[in-house]
């Protein structure tokens, strides 16, 4: 056993106070610094650069990709707006309406010829289908003399198979020529088909052509008729004469030039749907002071070339798409 002395542990002393204070010191010194150096600048703020603005990219105009805003692909710069498209309008329905040019009136798809008797009518002949001829590239009706017949003249009338309401109705026409004569186009529905009277009119009297005549009516009432003159003759050439029936109003037209509206707030526009008819004929003696007397030559009538009609809101062909107007005669 060797007999060497095992050492004892030293105790803990607390260090010299004198060293505790040069510590706090030494870290108030480093604090103090800290604050001198971090404290901001006296003076005003300096300027910050303003940053470039963002560049947008959109996608390419033939893409598949969505096109909503603010999608955009990455590397393809923008014009100079957010890359939106344009928005277009949807189509309007192309259906509901009709075209026709008459050119065989006798096998027409939408207007057949009236074949009835007008004795106890205001007209002074019957419908006679006979009285319809295919002629220059349309309808024509005539109104002829019949001599020991009940009535002394027969007429000719066509009318649609269908009923129409709110749109714009175009006819391409020559009304006929010679006092007596009445030709017309209109919407009608009344009694006879199991409704009030409701009617829109453009009328010519062949002893004036160079007048036109619009009326409507209201559960077989006139409602404001208007006369108006015309800077031509319309019997010597085929005109554009129109009329839009809206809920609103109605407004007249010739050659596409608008001639005469219904008041606002009207309550006397037509509201039922009617059949569309134009016709060629003559009056009883109780009319001749409205049309004149009947002196007009036996066959005279009325050229129609196209009818149409395009229901409200909807873009469906019409007579106006292909319709030139007729130049004005040349002056000697």
């Amino acid at each position: 056993m060797s007999d060497a002395k095992t050492p004892r542990s030293t105790p803990w002393r607390r260090p010299d106070r004198g060293a505790d204070y040069l510590v706090a010191a030494s870290w108030l010194l480093v604090v103090g610094l800290a604050f001198l150096l971090l404290r901001p600048a006296s003076g005003p703020a300096p300027q910050l650069e303003t940053p470039a603005p963002a560049v947008v990219v959109t996608a390419a105009a033939n893409d598949s990709e969505p096109d909503f805003y603010p999608w955009v692909r990455p590397g393809i710069v923008a014009p100079t707006s957010t890359g939106r498209r344009v928005w277009t309008p949807p189509l309007k329905p192309r259906t509901g309406g009709f075209f026709t040019r008459l050119s065989a009136p006798h096998g027409d798809q939408v207007f057949s010829a009236s074949h009835y008797g007008n004795a106890e009518s205001f007209y002074g002949g019957d419908w006679v289908p006979d009285n319809i001829a295919s002629r220059a590239g349309g309808a024509f009706l005539e109104v002829r003399r019949v001599a020991g017949a009940a009535l002394p003249y027969t007429a000719a009338e066509m009318q649609s198979q269908k009923t129409y309401s709110y749109g714009l109705y175009e006819v391409v026409m020559q009304p006929a020529t010679g006092s007596g004569l009445v030709s017309a186009f209109f919407t009608y529905t009344g009694p006879w088909f199991g409704d009030p009277h409701d009617e829109i009119d453009i009328e010519f009297l062949g002893r004036d052509l160079t007048k036109v005549h619009f009326n409507y009516f209201r559960n077989g009432k006139s409602i404001r008729p208007a006369t108006f003159d015309l800077p031509f003759d319309a019997g010597a050439a085929p005109h554009l004469y129109a009329f839009e029936w809206r809920p609103d109003g109605i407004t007249w037209l010739v050659d596409g030039e608008p001639y005469y509206s219904t008041v606002p707030g009207d309550p006397a526009i037509p509201v039922k749907a009617g059949k569309v008819m134009f016709s060629a004929w003559t009056g009883k003696p109780m009319l001749e002071g409205w049309h004149g007397p009947a002196v007009f030559r036996d066959g005279a009538g009325a050229q129609f070339n196209c009818v149409s009609f395009t229901p409200l809101g909807h873009e469906t062909p019409r007579c106006s798409d292909t319709y030139t107007k007729p130049s004005p005669p040349v002056r000697p």
